[in-house]
């Protein structure tokens, strides 16, 4: 099955990054960036140095899935350290790797989308291991806290299809310091225990609250307010942007102008409400969450992927209906339990990771096949 017609094989093949948005950090970071890709091999490719990070995170993902399934409990404490390298090393090999493919000159637009693929598959999976450090379980609270990663994070992909430039910050916050922030709650946890993040902080207030507040909450309205400040420049520069200033390199055959706009932010509204709707249950079924969590996970990361393709194939968005579906039966079988939850939602994710895996295998080798490079190694030559 072919995902990407001819007419958008060539758009891609056009395709130009154009980022910005870049941190007080990551100006920090620079100067090693740039002395650490000088000592990698040249053999090394840079989509390899992406899949090392993300084989990182997953790692640390099923560890935590083992040793906490539910989101809450004490797991060994090198479990905790491994979540904040895994954090860390990630985040600086997916700042590397570009580096690495102008040094050796294989820069391809599948570069990119395997770069910008691994991070939508990522996200969700770094926001679980995090709930599992806060010791906080599954419910409405955890569902909408993980919205104010996730919602930025593609409304972003989402501001580039219609203005042409990726901004994943403001120049103040963006994603080298939500990472780290990730990674401080890890190692947190590894110097402190679980417990900490339970420890209530009234007697230190001036005045009389009328319910706990606990360390966790504090942490919690950081990222809140930084998420929802993220959301709404995000949503102001799509609404307002003024496509006449859009180069006609970047137009293509995209659907753009206000009803498009709408459209496609309705796409996205639907798919993280039937996130949030699914991955509130506090009901106290063992994996039922997890099981949800991951569905959803590889939902998000298939239709950020298609909306990535989209925009470098210069295309009209069009997410596949059938991952809402599922999304949809997930949620309507946890409200009224026609047939076994756990039964249901372990199929409707084993449907959903083979849904995303065919639609990136197949969309990999098609770029490959059109651009006659490889997705692992550098082609030389030679070859």
């Amino acid at each position: 099955m072919a995902y990407l017609t001819t007419r958008a094989l060539n758009g891609l093949k056009q395709y130009q990054y154009k980022p910005g948005g870049y941190t007080i950090l990551d100006t920090i970071h620079t100067p090693f960036w740039n002395w650490f890709v000088e000592l990698l091999p040249m053999w090394l490719a840079p989509n390899l140095i992406t899949l090392i990070g993300l084989v990182g995170v997953i790692a640390s993902f099923l560890i935590d899935t083992w040793y906490i399934m539910d989101f809450t409990g004490e797991a060994p404490k090198w479990v905790y350290l491994f979540a904040a390298t895994a954090v860390v090393v990630y985040v600086n090999l997916d700042c590397i790797d570009g580096k690495q493919a102008r040094r050796t000159r294989s820069s391809s637009p599948l570069g990119q989308l395997f770069d910008h693929g691994c991070d939508a598959l990522s996200v969700r999976l770094l926001l679980d291991n995090t709930q599992c450090s806060f010791n906080f379980p599954c419910g409405w609270p955890a569902a909408l806290l993980n919205m104010t990663i996730m919602v930025p994070w593609i409304l972003a992909h989402l501001e580039e299809y219609h203005t042409g430039v990726l901004l994943y910050g403001d120049g103040l916050i963006g994603i080298l310091e939500a990472n780290y922030a990730l990674a401080v709650v890890h190692s947190l946890t590894y110097f402190l225990g679980v417990d900490f993040w339970g420890w209530q902080l009234n007697h230190l207030l001036p005045f009389h609250a009328p319910w706990p507040i606990e360390v966790r909450y504090i942490f919690f309205a950081v990222f809140s307010i930084g998420g929802l400040s993220q959301v709404v420049g995000q949503i102001y520069r799509v609404l307002t942007f003024d496509e006449n200033n859009l180069l006609h390199e970047e137009r293509g055959h995209k659907e753009l102008g206000m009803t498009s706009r709408l459209k496609h932010l309705a796409y996205l509204l639907i798919m993280c409400t039937l996130g949030v709707w699914w991955t509130s249950d506090p009901t106290p079924l063992w994996g039922l969450c997890r099981t949800a969590s991951v569905t959803y996970a590889f939902a998000y990361s298939l239709v950020a992927s298609q909306l990535i393709v989209a925009h470098m194939a210069k295309e009209p968005l069009l997410p596949s209906a059938w991952i809402y579906a599922v999304m949809l039966l997930g949620c309507l079988n946890r409200q009224f339990q026609v047939v076994d939850v756990r039964l249901s939602a372990l199929l409707l994710m084993l449907v959903a990771f083979a849904g995303y895996m065919h639609y990136v295998v197949q969309v990999i080798n098609q770029i490959c096949d059109h651009l006659g490079i490889r997705v692992l190694v550098i082609k030389t030559a030679q070859q």
